[in-house]
């Protein structure tokens, strides 16, 4: 028999061991789920309402869905993918908490809880943690194919600097007093910070069908992605130019052009209300009042005009004599033709207006620094719940296409739009998608100049039918029917998003802005 005080120790080993297994089994089973989820609750909060916010604004009608373009619904499908990323998160943080305990009860309560809570803070910083940041931009960026833009080297040669000269030239408009960089000034970011492009007087018979445009930007204009040109898109390239793709409106053989960019550039030297002017006697690139004006025979005056009284130039001053033997190897005024002008602008303006040195270039390039927390944040809703890039997409954020905002035009004469070029009615109120580097610096917006704040802009793409029932002072529709119908079905699949996000939109489009170089 073992002695009594064997038989104590073995007892109060016993009640030991059992009170050990009862303290382990009650913290493993009460004490161990209540630590993780006062440890994961705000987290839990956190994610439950930015999943549930993503899935209420990431809802498609399906009377609108058939109306969007097959490209459109891609990258729309897209951007919801993104918006849905928080929901991923979620779900895995649910499983965690149910395996080590937590009961499905006290999770429904705590998400019920967080999903009704419309003053919710995390909601107003995009739905996502600052630790998250990085890792949901590295999906967003893999699944775009996001990729820093490809830049030209800045060269001065021959044909640039022949380019840079036109430029800058009076003599390429009727009267000597207007040059390219009259609409497109650098100081302006290459646009001129009107409302509406500033037209010449000419008589009414001169006047084009289209009213007067917020004038656009020069920027990257020699991507490959730049399928259309102006707000209408009436200059398009269909092909290659060296396969006779680009397509013009105005008569001008397109043969010997080399983009898009150098087609356009010479299309204010014939236009009488952009650079031409009134024609007559001394109109020197228009001196008849009585033949048709003809854009070839207009721009055949440019070159004996550029060759004349160089002499009484200054002698650090390159001639356009040696710059046009320099860059094509012509030797005569009457060898210059069209494209020759038009390409060596085309070469200026693709070198010298190249947004080089963005924060968001600099993070693609995965220098993570390079953002701020807000600016990731814009990032995120750009690319995911503000569905931004279904229209602004690609490296210079354009899809070339066209598409209604519900912008209001209070003119007499409304501007019909892509109409111009195509006489289709169904594209009437439709205009070219502007690309977005640099638009921190080009105010006003859209193709009036109606918005003067880059916030009102983003606000009116958010809410596109906020004018649908507006008056006029004099007691009409601002807006007719066919221009409500005309707003993008892409729009329509939004619903208003918070006025933080929307400030957060703000902050990520100031990305895309060049910084000075070091």
């Amino acid at each position: 028999m073992f002695p009594t005080s064997l038989l104590k120790i073995f007892f109060r080993l016993s009640v030991i061991g059992i009170c050990l297994v009862l303290a382990i089994w009650l913290y493993l089973v009460q004490l161990h789920p209540r630590l993780q989820l006062h440890t994961n609750e705000a987290a839990f909060r956190h994610l439950a309402a930015a999943c549930d916010q993503a899935v209420r604004l990431t809802e498609i009608d399906n009377n609108i869905q058939y109306r969007i373009p097959p490209a459109e619904i891609y990258r729309l499908n897209q951007a919801l993918e993104i918006a849905r990323l928080p929901c991923k998160n979620y779900a895995s943080l649910r499983e965690h908490l149910l395996s080590v305990g937590v009961s499905q009860h006290a999770l429904a309560a705590l998400h019920l809880s967080a999903i009704s809570d419309p003053a919710y803070p995390d909601l107003k910083q995009g739905g996502v943690s600052e630790a998250e940041l990085d890792a949901q931009l590295r999906v967003t960026i893999k699944l775009l194919g996001l990729t820093p833009l490809p830049l030209k080297d800045y060269v001065r040669d021959s044909k640039f600097r022949l380019g840079e000269k036109l430029f800058y030239d009076t003599r390429l408009s009727g009267y000597g007093d207007r040059t390219c960089a009259t609409c497109h000034s650098p100081q302006h970011a290459t646009a001129d910070a009107g409302t509406l492009e500033p037209r010449l007087d000419v008589t009414p018979s001169m006047l084009p069908e289209i009213p007067a445009r917020n004038v656009p930007d020069l920027w990257n204009r020699d991507h490959n992605d730049v399928s259309a040109m102006l707000w209408d898109g009436r200059l398009e390239v269909k092909v290659a130019a060296s396969l006779g793709g680009l397509v013009s409106p105005d008569g001008l053989d397109t043969a010997g052009f080399e983009n898009l960019m150098a087609l356009q550039s010479v299309r204010p030297i014939f236009s009488p209300v952009e650079m031409l002017g009134e024609p007559g006697t001394t109109n020197w690139l228009a001196p008849s009042v009585t033949a048709e004006l003809r854009p070839d025979e207009v721009l055949a005056h440019l070159g004996q005009i550029l060759f004349q009284d160089e002499s009484m130039e200054k002698t650090h001053v390159e001639s356009y004599k040696s710059l046009f033997h320099e860059s094509y190897g012509l030797t005569d005024a009457d060898q210059i033709s069209p494209p020759h002008i038009g390409n060596a602008l085309a070469h200026y303006i693709e070198i010298e207006f190249q947004s080089r040195n963005t924060p968001w270039d600099h993070y693609l390039s995965g220098d993570l620094t390079a953002l701020s927390v807000n600016q990731k944040r814009g990032a995120l809703v750009f690319y995911g719940i503000g569905k931004c890039a279904v229209c602004h997409s690609g490296d210079i954020f354009s899809d070339f296409r066209f598409h209604s905002l519900g912008v209001p035009d209070v003119r007499d004469q409304k501007d019909q739009g892509r109409f111009y070029a195509t006489g289709n009615t169904k594209d009437r109120f439709l205009f070219r998608t502007p690309p977005l580097r640099n638009v921190t610096l080009t105010a006003p917006y859209f193709h009036n100049g109606q918005t003067t704040t880059l916030l009102e802009a983003i606000i009116q793409h958010l809410n596109p039918y906020r004018f649908a029932h507006a008056y006029t002072e004099d007691g009409g529709h601002l807006m007719d029917s066919a221009e409500i119908e005309a707003i993008s079905p892409v729009l329509g699949t939004s619903s208003p998003i918070t006025n933080e996000q929307a400030l957060l939109l703000r902050k990520f489009l100031g990305a895309l802005q060049d910084r000075p170089l070091k």
